[in-house]
């Protein structure tokens, strides 16, 4: 490799970075422009006639004329033109389509023949007379006599001479004077023909630069940008943004080729504002730039030698392998230039400079805890052993450096963001210069494969997400999910950040119109993740966009979290602080301040009113904040209109009711964005969390801390994700509800556990963490998402089950990627540690200061709003077919959202199963008014039927006044038996609340008895009826042969009993499924059409087309 460093020894940096990169240089062209004037031009002209130089003159407006008025002109001969023809040049005709091709002199002028005559005498008058008079006698066919003189000659003047002349001769005349041969040469841009007839000299002449399409962009956007740096104005609390332009303004003088010393200036201004806002990583930049551009634009290699050591200062110790490429990025050239002998060894200090970015890529290479980065940093050792090699006299074998390279493609496949663009473009760089060798094809043929699929899959999830916004804007939520489904993981590629961002934020929008509020915020959040990533790596603010960060606090308003809220508002701001740099862009600024303050407001007002004397200070965190409109809602709520009169924010004129109505209008606002009903403060130890997804509610009892926060978040948005779409398939509920309880355990192991116990009747999800989920290699750092994976499973199975296991599995899983939209982007534990670094906490204590206030209620009772119940059009009366399959068409699964969907069941089903319900039995105590008849259900297996009573004790209490635990008796339920009767256990429909829209699931139990006679049912029921109540108890029924041993500790105080025959039993009936189309109902002789028919034939209808 050392012939191609002497074959090039003559090539410098910057003649090799031009030949390389020339769309980085300047792209404007130099011309020669003449300096003389107008004026200077015209006393020349007008010394011609004194001093009797009529040659120059004549070629002078014979070019002139030639190229305006007439190309197909030819002059005459003689001493001074003229001749014999008597004309000083004459126009010869030429055809049409020669004529076609002029692109400054009329083509009318091809056909015709025309006469010239140039005159450079004082006395312009007499000399046209007599030229024109010769011209004419010539008899020739003239169309046009022009006579040029370099002579001024007044408008008036030249009309009455040329009328004359017309009229004497018949040929039109036309008079040209100075002024027309001035406006031809200035106006017209025909200075080269004066100075090329005129004999000005050099010296009139100078050079000029032409700007080129490039940088007549560079020099608009350079224009701007020192305009806003000019401006004091700019830039408040904006210092990224201001060090970024001042940066780039150096970058734009590099590109027009500016003289040195202003390119440098601009270099080291923005260095110099670096370092007086505390900006290291700023500074870096503005310093490798500035070295790189020393090397490969200027040629001065000592300085490059010197920025080195400053770009090396900055970098070496960064735990992020970007910075220490830029040290790397350096290294190389700096070993070129020493070799070429442009730079002597002692200052090049390559050994002590090799070895210092070499421990820095071993460092980085060894923290197996960030694999994209450990490899990238080994990929860049193996680069700098190629380097080190290359400038040695004997490269050596080369094969197992190839090897390694090799293996490393291979193992770095599965890492979305290793740079395999840029390694595939160093080592085809490479290939040309490099021995021939089959370790180097061999690892060429797997880098390039893993291109090529990372291409194919990159490319096809573009398009999916491309279809996926294109069913967002066609309001279809879930068709979105299914198609960003099946592209976001195939985005997560270092070449493919940008698309992966939009259809993380696209997947955000459409969970969020499916009414999954925590798949929305994943999604959300793990773009802001990803924008801020990139954000630390390479210090500019570019890289974020506010309107996710909008996009993220607003999720977080949506469910009510008010520090998290706060944060995001906080980043929010001082990213659009940063960005805004024009009144354009503050103005509007202010107005999405604005709009956010409302929806903070919103929020506030909608607050409970016992945790109201808990956040005292927070009206002045809220001013702070900017939030000050939001800092009056809150201040109206806690009854201080004082505070807010005597401060003017409200105006005196405005009368209490008035502001009432203000304020009612507002928090009616909160009802119109769909905030939730009261805001969390999270100053408690414990929060809870919800979800509600296909019915059912899973609600999470949390330790408040960021880590239990983030596990628990990372579940309930996996579950929302896999399950979206499942709407449209036949799922079977097992709890209409599940607690799931999140605490930190010092015991716990690198991933966190979920086990599933029983308390007080009910199951419930415990899951145990490490206080920090932090990993030290790759098999860690996948340990969470696979446990995720499982417990999302889990989960799932524990509240609900697919009647098709098989189909549902298959569609979701396979067809939809439904474990990839679930899990690959559900990592809030490492997003929370993008976001809020070390943090443990988030509190809106910790934003307190001395100073703030800390107010007082002034309320003594809560504010209630007219509009805080229900509006009563959303409310509806007890909903029709229930029970059984509703019309074609009443719900569509692809519109509506999973909060408009809602499964009401006391029935574990997996409890009841696992009973082993046998049947009901009877206990009365006749003549003891103290001792209510009991009605059991009888358990095989009692432990667990001691859990269910258990279970509907903690849901319903000891006692059930209201009769929300439906119990129900349907006599005559078969006609095989007229004895046979039926005990249901289930929710009552009658005492549930239905919102407008909304559908709901009911799940019931129940039992059939067949026995012999009605008697024992007969005196519990007449039992019942002297009592006015009865207890409803488990018992154990250990042999059927034998008496139950019942459990009357464990019973529940009921006082109504639902008892009807079977064959009164109508469609939509709350006992409908105790209906058997093989054994119908008993039904009495004299009933002609009763109502059990019709439901059995809804019944028959609905298992005909199968579940819904």
């Amino acid at each position: 490799m050392d012939k191609d460093v002497e074959d090039n020894k003559k090539i410098l940096p910057s003649q090799f970075m031009r030949g390389r990169r020339p769309h980085l240089f300047s792209d404007s062209t130099e011309i020669e422009e003449v300096a003389i004037s107008r004026e200077v031009l015209s006393h020349h002209l007008e010394t011609l006639t004194k001093q009797k130089d009529e040659v120059p003159f004549e070629r002078f407006a014979r070019r002139l004329a030639q190229k305006f008025i007439a190309p197909n002109m030819r002059p005459q001969t003689g001493p001074t033109g003229g001749g014999d023809g008597k004309t000083d040049a004459e126009s010869y005709p030429v055809s049409a389509e020669v004529a076609a091709r002029w692109y400054i002199a009329d083509p009318a002028n091809a056909d015709g023949r025309m006469a010239f005559a140039f005159s450079a005498k004082a006395k312009w008058r007499p000399k046209v007379q007599d030229d024109v008079g010769e011209i004419a006698g010539t008899g020739r066919d003239y169309k046009r006599i022009y006579f040029i003189t370099n002579q001024f000659v007044p408008a008036k003047d030249s009309a009455e001479v040329q009328d004359a002349l017309n009229e004497k001769w018949g040929i039109p005349i036309i008079i040209l004077d100075r002024t027309w041969l001035l406006d031809r040469v200035f106006e017209d841009k025909s200075m080269d023909i004066a100075i090329d007839t005129l004999g000005l000299g050099d010296a009139s002449r100078r050079a000029i630069r032409v700007l080129g399409p490039k940088d007549y962009e560079r020099l608009q956007e350079l224009g701007e940008i020192e305009d806003r740096l000019a401006d004091a104005n700019s830039y408040q609390g904006a210092p990224h943004q201001l060090i970024e332009d001042a940066h780039r303004a150096a970058i734009l003088s590099r590109g027009l080729g500016y003289p040195r010393h202003e390119t440098d200036g601009r270099f080291q201004r923005a260095i110099r504002l670096a370092r007086q806002h505390n900006l290291p990583h700023l500074e870096l930049g503005a310093v490798y730039d500035q070295a790189w551009t020393t090397n490969f634009w200027f040629d001065d290699f000592a300085e490059f030698s010197r920025l080195y050591d400053e770009v090396e200062r900055l970098a070496i110790d960064s735990d992020t392998v970007d910075d220490i490429e830029r040290v790397s990025n350096l290294l190389g050239p700096l070993r070129t230039v020493t070799a070429l002998g442009e730079l002597q060894p002692e200052l090049a200090k390559l050994d002590s400079r090799t070895d210092n970015l070499r421990q820095a890529l071993t460092r980085l290479k060894e923290d197996a805890s960030r694999p994209n980065n450990a490899h990238q940093a080994h990929a860049m050792l193996l680069m700098l052993q190629l380097t080190e090699v290359a400038h040695e006299e004997d490269s050596g074998d080369l094969t197992p450096i190839w090897n390694e390279f090799r293996d490393l493609i291979i193992a770095a496949e599965g890492l979305g963001f290793f740079p395999f663009e840029s390694v595939a473009d160093i080592l085809s760089e490479l290939g040309g210069f490099v021995p021939e060798s089959q370790a180097f094809d061999e690892l060429y043929e797997v880098l390039t494969d893993a291109l090529a699929k990372r291409r194919s899959e990159g490319e096809a999830a573009k398009r999916n997400s491309q279809r996926g916004f294109q069913k967002l804007e066609k309001n279809l939520p879930y068709e979105a999910i299914r198609w960003f489904g099946r592209a976001v993981s195939l985005l997560v590629k270092d070449e493919y950040r940008d698309e992966l961002v939009q259809a993380l934020v696209g997947s955000s929008f459409a969970y969020d119109k499916a009414g999954l509020l925590w798949a929305a915020y994943l999604y959300a959040s793990s773009a802001v993740a990803h924008e801020l990533a990139r954000f630390k790596k390479t210090g500019s603010l570019d890289e974020v966009h506010p309107v996710n960060l909008s996009r993220w606090m607003v999720l977080e308003l949506a469910l009510g979290r008010l520090p998290f809220a706060l944060s995001a508002f906080e980043l929010d701001t001082m990213v659009r602080n940063g960005r805004a740099t024009t009144d354009k862009q503050r103005e509007n600024l202010q107005q999405r301040r604005l709009d956010f303050t409302m929806w903070f407001g919103g929020l506030l007002l909608r607050s409970r009113f016992s945790d109201l004397a808990q956040v005292g200070k927070l009206p002045d965190i809220l001013e702070r904040l900017g939030l000050g409109e939001a800092r009056m809602a809150l201040l109206y709520l806690m009854g201080r209109q004082d505070v807010l009169r005597q401060e003017g924010s409200i105006p005196a004129e405005e009368t209490d009711n008035e502001v009432e109505k203000h304020f009612q209008g507002w928090f009616s606002f909160g009802r119109q964005l769909e905030l939730p009903d009261h805001p969390d403060y999270m100053l408690a130890d414990r929060v809870d969390l919800k979800s509600h997804v296909i019915g059912c509610d899973i609600v999470i009892d949390c330790a408040n801390n960021l880590t239990s926060l983030a596990v628990a978040g990372s579940l309930l948005g996996a579950l929302e994700a896999l399950l979206a779409t499942s709407l449209s398939h036949p799922i079977f509920p097992m709890l209409d509800r599940l607690n799931v309880r999140v605490d930190p355990d010092i015991a716990a192991g690198i991933a966190p556990t979920l086990e599933l116990v029983e308390e007080n009747g009910q199951t419930v999800g415990v899951i145990r963490h490490r206080a920090q989920l932090t990993f030290k290699d790759r098999t860690e750092a996948i340990s969470f998402p696979q446990w995720l994976h499982e417990a999302v499973l889990t989960v799932f199975t524990t509240f609900a089950m697919p009647r098709d296991l098989e189909t549902w599995a298959d569609t979701v899983f396979k067809n939809e990627s439904g474990f990839d939209r679930a899990i690959t982007f559900s990592n809030l534990p490492s997003t929370y540690s993008i976001i809020y670094g070390n943090t443990v906490r988030l509190s809106i204590l910790d934003r307190k200061e001395e100073s703030d206030v800390d107010y007082a209620m002034g309320r003594f009772a809560p504010w209630v709003p007219d509009d805080e119940t229900e509006p009563e059009e959303e409310k509806i009366a007890k909903p029709r077919f229930m029970g059984v399959r509703p019309p074609d068409g009443m719900f569509n699964p692809e519109h509506g959202k999973h909060t408009n969907v809602r499964v009401i069941s006391p029935i574990d089903v997996r409890k009841w199963d696992g009973a082993d319900w046998s049947g009901a039995f009877f206990m009365i105590s006749p003549g003891n008014p103290h001792f209510p008849p009991v009605l059991g259900l009888m358990f095989g297996n009692g432990e667990v039927g001691e859990a269910i009573f258990r279970g509907l004790r903690g849901r319903f209490g000891f006692d059930d006044p209201d009769d929300a635990l439906r119990v129900a008796i349907i006599r005559g339920a078969r006609i095989s038996n007229s004895h046979a009767y039926a005990v249901s256990v289930g929710p009552n429909r009658d005492k549930i609340e239905y919102k407008k829209g909304e559908t709901v699931g009911f799940l019931s139990r129940y039992n059939l008895m067949t026995p012999t006679t009605s008697e024992n049912l007969e005196r519990f029921l007449a039992a019942y009826r002297e009592h006015g109540r009865y207890l409803l108890a488990p018992a154990l029924l250990k042999d059927p042969g034998k008496p139950p041993d019942p459990i009357l500790e464990l019973g529940i105080g009921k006082y109504a009993l639902h008892v009807k025959e079977a064959w009164t039993i109508a469609p939509g009936d709350d006992d409908a499924s105790v209906l058997d189309l093989d054994d119908p109902p008993f039904v009495p002789l004299d009933e002609a059409d009763p109502p059990a028919i019709k439901a059995m034939e809804l019944l028959a209808s609905f298992r005909r087309k199968g579940p819904s």
